[in-house]
């Protein structure tokens, strides 16, 4: 297995023993804005060789997987909600050289599958058929997935426990809804989801007319590489990032810059760098860049982030959407991007706060639309 842990985000899945927990963040309020706190707080556990994650909203997620190919299993919270299965194979040379659509194989049996989502190399089990295949999974010797002449094995050990996890973590057990330790009991005795945070965003600004920010001399640069005023670079945090990109002229000249309101703008700092990761440092400023201050991004529990090297507040190939006022962050484990930690902030007006994070810890070919989420906001 390919597996890594980092600490320059919130929420870090280090591999532990059979059945103990995981490290994963909690949902919390943050000073920046008025948050309606989550009454239940994400977690996560290793049963043999599959890992399950719960979030705040207790929807779960079990996988396992190998080299290039994986299995997932998700169940919302609620009475209602029905589980799903979905699985991917990442084929030698490429999703262009898949041979034909993929087939999930439990002990021998080979189960009926639609592809998944474009791009994404996956295939799902069908809803009519998922729970008599969660049935076999929880009693399999051997998982496979097939694509042509293409087969990869994938551990069978831990599929049960990750599953009853599921029904007790979400009150399923001895109720005709669980997924292993089905009981009389109604679907309806499940407790409903848990409420999710709320988080409002300031009113949408426009960006027309904010151009003193771009680069004068590039003006026909594509990117519209914003170039730091005065006062910015003469914080000593800047200056340190500036050194750090002296090598990199493209790389000094990747700084962003957008408006938030009328008298506060949002600017980047490229600071670091490596193979497929480039690291940012932000701050507000005044209008025209006056008054620079470092920018607070709080984890889950409404507390500051904490970089590997003890840097705070550094955001790893961030971008600000002005539209949803969002600041996303993606920091990949590995250049494919299968691995990693994908957060988003809101812009609440008074700061910005963690609105949804996805944390993927195993490096199994596995795309961040399937990633496990630690945490989410509405």
């Amino acid at each position: 297995m390919n597996r890594w842990t980092m600490t320059a985000a919130t929420v870090l899945l280090a591999a532990c023993g059979n059945g103990e927990a995981r490290t994963a963040g909690v949902p919390g309020a943050s000073s920046a804005a008025a948050v309606q706190t989550a009454s239940v707080k994400s977690e996560s556990r290793q049963f043999r060789d599959w890992y399950a994650v719960c979030d705040n909203g207790n929807a779960c997620v079990a996988y396992t997987g190998g080299v290039a190919a994986w299995v997932r299993v998700g169940m919302d919270a609620g009475p209602q909600a029905q589980p799903t299965i979905h699985f991917g194979l990442w084929p030698d040379g490429g999703e262009e050289n898949l041979g034909a659509p993929i087939s999930l194989v439990i002990d021998g049996r080979r189960h009926a599958t639609t592809p998944g989502p474009d791009d994404t190399s996956s295939a799902v089990i069908p809803a009519n058929d998922v729970r008599a295949v969660l049935t076999e999974l929880a009693a399999a010797g051997s998982i496979s997935l097939v694509s042509g002449d293409q087969t990869a094995e994938l551990p069978a050990a831990g599929a049960s426990a990750s599953l009853l996890w599921f029904d007790e973590r979400q009150g399923r057990l001895d109720t005709t809804s669980a997924l292993i330790r089905r009981g009389q009991r109604a679907a309806s005795a499940v407790p409903a989801a848990p409420e999710l945070p709320v988080i409002a965003a300031a009113p949408a600004v426009s960006q027309a007319g904010f151009t003193a920010a771009l680069d004068p001399v590039n003006t026909d640069d594509e990117d519209d590489n914003a170039v730091p005023p005065a006062a910015l670079e003469a914080v000593p945090a800047v200056k340190q990032c500036r050194e750090n990109t002296a090598y990199n002229d493209y790389l000094r000249k990747a700084v962003t810059a957008s408006r938030l309101n009328a008298t506060t703008e949002l600017w980047g700092i490229p600071c670091d760098s490596g193979a497929y990761n480039v690291s940012y440092a932000y701050f507000l400023t005044g209008a025209g860049g006056t008054d620079p201050r470092p920018v607070a991004f709080p984890d889950a529990d409404g507390k500051p982030m904490q970089g590997a090297d003890g840097t705070e507040d550094w955001l790893v190939n961030p971008a600000y959407d002005p539209a949803t006022r969002t600041l996303s962050a993606f920091a990949k484990a590995r250049g494919l991007g299968d691995c990693g930690v994908s957060q988003t902030w809101t812009w609440t007006g008074r700061g910005f706060v963690l609105s949804r994070e996805q944390v993927m810890s195993d490096c199994f070919g596995m795309v961040s639309d399937f990633w496990p989420t630690t945490f989410r906001s509405r």
